[in-house]
């Protein structure tokens, strides 16, 4: 019985080394919270809501070394919002959008292995065109009233409404090596329908890359992509470039979303500066041209202007302030501060102001 005993816990503290051997599996995330106030048109809204600096996430992600310079791993990633405690919306064709409320995996979901040869992930992820679009390449990346989004992102049109300007599903995402400062991404993902269905079986099947090149102080990329729809496909472009000159970080971003027939153009400047080792003030003016749209859909040039600062209380911690302006052009009334209310007057204009905290963990 002893020498059973003793074999038993053997076995056990075995299996148990092996295990934490292997695994490796981090918990993860960012609250983000705070106070929204918009106007357009006559109309204010107040809010307090979420994402206004960074997307707020959990997640868990993990590695296996594989030997060889290999390496398998896994990283779930899911939207929350932190003042309801409600989850994401995905899309499993990428033509759908889908939102239960719950907590899905779909800020990303990818199984990964990685080597000499780059990375190959499978599942839903980041399209390479919306890397561009984040804060290394934009001021204040994707989130708040100062977002990218707001201009850079597709107006449906003709009955499309692009899915794939952020993430796809279904996806093969590749990532080359570093070679000096130059690096490749490649992404293709299917919409898992028969093909036999003609335009249909094509409808949300996505093709895209992008080339980088980063070394020293400069950076510049450039993207492409294209979502095929039974409706009219959409086409993304876009080119980014930055330049690190003391305290200062100096950016220009081109975008370029194409809707059938349909095409909205921008042009960003814009610059983070470091005055402190704890802050940082945001500063971008955006400049948007539309084509190819219907007199009554209200889609017409439009700007933004934006400044905003961030106070880093620790590594983890910061607290933000952004003010946003969104102008629309002639009769337009399509383009409006993110998060905010509608404009509704032909060539009104639409404003916002936020404050807030997040932490990292």
């Amino acid at each position: 019985m002893k020498n059973f005993a003793f074999a038993a816990v053997a076995a056990a503290a075995l299996i148990t080394g092996q295990a934490q051997a292997q695994s490796n599996v981090t918990v993860f995330g960012v609250v983000d919270i705070g106070y929204l106030s918009t106007s357009a048109s006559g109309v204010t809204q107040q809010q307090i809501t979420n994402d206004l600096n960074t997307s707020s996430r959990l997640g868990f992600r993990g590695a296996e070394d594989l030997g060889g310079g290999m390496k398998a791993s896994f990283w779930f990633e899911a939207a929350m919002t932190p003042q309801s405690g409600a989850g994401g919306s995905t899309s499993t064709t990428n033509k759908d959008s889908l939102n239960s409320g719950g907590l899905t995996f779909a800020r990303r979901s990818t199984v990964e292995l990685s080597g000499s040869f780059g990375e190959v992930r499978l599942g839903r992820d980041y399209t390479p065109t919306f890397t561009n679009l984040t804060v290394a390449h934009h001021p204040f990346g994707t989130n708040g009233v100062g977002n990218s989004g707001q201009m850079y992102y597709p107006v449906a049109a003709g009955g499309t409404t692009p899915r794939t300007q952020v993430r796809a599903s279904n996806g093969i995402n590749y990532f080359s090596p570093n070679f000096s400062g130059v690096q490749v991404n490649l992404m293709y993902a299917t919409n898992n329908q028969p093909d036999n269905l003609g335009a249909v079986g094509d409808d949300g099947k996505y093709t895209g890359g992008r080339i980088s090149y980063g070394n020293g102080p400069l950076n510049v990329a450039l993207a492409t992509a294209k979502t095929k729809y039974a409706t009219g496909d959409y086409t993304q472009s876009n080119f980014a470039a930055n330049y690190q000159l003391g305290d200062a970080k100096l950016m220009y971003l081109w975008g370029e979303n194409k809707v059938g027939v349909t095409k909205t153009t921008s042009n960003m400047v814009g610059v983070q500066y470091k005055m402190s080792e704890t802050g940082e003030i945001r500063a971008g003016y955006t400049v948007l041209s539309a084509a190819g749209f219907a007199a009554t859909a209200g889609v017409e040039d439009a700007s933004q202007a934006v400044i905003g600062y961030v106070h880093n209380l620790s590594k983890r911690t910061a607290l933000f302030t952004n003010y946003s302006v969104v102008d629309n052009k002639g009769t337009g009334s399509k383009f409006a501060v993110g998060g905010g209310n509608a404009v509704t007057t032909a060539g009104g204009n639409s404003t916002g102001y936020e404050f807030g905290i997040l932490h990292s963990f």
